[in-house]
């Protein structure tokens, strides 16, 4: 029987945060006595109760909605957050890859950033020379080795990081929803080299919203919701029971509002978005999407642009728009703004897709708000050739319109 990785017991994390109707100074200075009696706080439990084993050698995926708790359970297992109770035991050395420039110090290059993670392992400078160079060719960021990391893009930053994570001496990686950043070929690296760490026995904690990824390369997994383990057991079923729910919620997955406890440093952020038909009323075939977000700026940007991924619930990706290509960028001072995308979707067909939200600048290179799996919609059945034949899921994605002619060629 394997040695446990990872064992967690009834760990739970909770958050006091503002209350909403919080008494502010103008309160106090009205009707002492009167704000003095509002609740200033409330609390939210982000885990409760969560308990699992992860044997030695596994990938075990932790999948679930948006604020389920899954980015705060891995920073208690990295070491990150303290538990408000229970406790976590992980076995040897860990590796984690949360977000995008964890563990690099900007102001170090890209080869000093890869000798201090090392060094921070218990490693050696001659076994992290000895893994030096393929760390360099997986990451693929060529001559700027030496250039420090706050001139590296968000893709180039991830590259090296993922790199690090997978070619130093670390008994167990923990890896977040950052992998999605990446391009297909950077992606299909990182599966290779998961696959490649479970066969000579490091352990895996990856969370993800391509099911299809979960499924491939995780034999275990857990799901969770509202903070709670909703069940354990083989990737393949747990995946099945996430996107059973979250086919049957898909009327609430039309409309996303930011959580409350979510703390957000970057200078634009979305607070709501909405998805709906082109004629505002619910979704339908044949017709386009309406997509509208409410973001807040702290700060003025300038030339903010938003990016839409389309992708099926298991992962696949359907479509990736982007404002500046029709070169839509904005400048937004401080406060509230309102934008509006409307969508060319006439030619999907009724399955359940999800819409990933990113606010960045330059291409991606600087992202300001990143929300997986923001929305959910699957487009009504409606006959819309006028066939008497609705077109279904079993079509595919989407259905292509084509012309047809055909005409004889005689014989002889």
């Amino acid at each position: 029987m394997s040695r446990l990785a990872v064992r967690a017991e009834g760990l739970t994390k909770t958050y006091r945060i503002r209350h909403p109707d919080a008494p502010r100074l103008r309160d106090y200075l009205a009707d002492p006595r009167r704000a003095r009696m509002r609740k200033r706080s409330l609390q939210i439990d982000a885990l409760r109760d969560v308990t699992f084993d992860v044997p030695e050698g596994e990938v075990f995926g932790i999948i679930g909605r948006n604020g389920a708790g899954k980015s705060t359970l891995l920073k208690i297992l990295s070491r990150i957050t303290t538990p408000s109770s229970g406790h976590a035991m992980l076995r040897g050395h860990v590796a984690s890859l949360l977000e995008v420039g964890t563990g690099f110090h900007p102001e170090l290059t890209g080869r000093e950033n890869v000798y201090l993670n090392g060094t921070l392992l218990g490693m050696s400078a001659r076994d992290i020379a000895g893994v030096f160079d393929e760390i360099c060719e997986f990451a693929g960021i060529g001559s700027y080795i030496d250039t420090p990391i706050k001139r590296y893009s968000s893709g180039m930053q991830l590259r090296l990081a993922f790199a690090v994570a997978a070619h130093l001496a670390a008994d167990t990686m923990v890896i977040d929803e950052v992998l999605a950043v990446g391009d297909a070929e950077f992606q299909a690296k990182c599966t290779r080299a998961m696959s490649d760490a479970a066969g000579r026995g490091r352990t895996t904690l990856f969370v993800s919203h391509n099911m299809a990824a979960v499924e491939h390369l995780c034999t275990q997994a857990i799901l969770l919701e509202h903070g709670q383990v909703v069940a354990i057991g083989t990737a393949s079923d747990i995946v099945r029971l996430y996107l059973e729910r979250v086919s049957a919620g898909l009327a609430s997955g039309l409309e996303y509002v930011a959580p409350p406890k979510r703390a957000h440093r970057s200078p634009v952020v979305i607070t709501r978005a909405e998805v709906a038909g082109a004629n505002g009323g619910p979704p339908v075939q044949g017709e386009g999407l309406v997509l509208t977000l409410d973001i807040e700026a702290r700060q003025a940007v300038a030339g903010l642009q938003l990016s839409v991924a389309m992708n099926t619930m298991d992962g696949t990706l359907v479509a990736t728009l982007c404002s500046a290509d029709v070169r839509a960028e904005w400048s937004v001072a401080p406060g509230a703004h309102r934008l509006t995308a409307r969508l060319c979707a006439q030619a999907l067909l009724p399955r359940a897709l999800s819409l990933s939200l990113r606010l960045m600048r330059h291409w991606g290179t600087e992202v300001f708000d990143n929300v997986p799996g923001a929305l959910a919609v699957t487009m009504q059945e409606r006959d819309v050739l006028g066939t008497g034949v609705p077109l279904l899921p079993d079509r595919g994605i989407m259905w292509m319109d084509a012309n047809y002619r055909i005409e004889s060629v005689g014989q002889g």
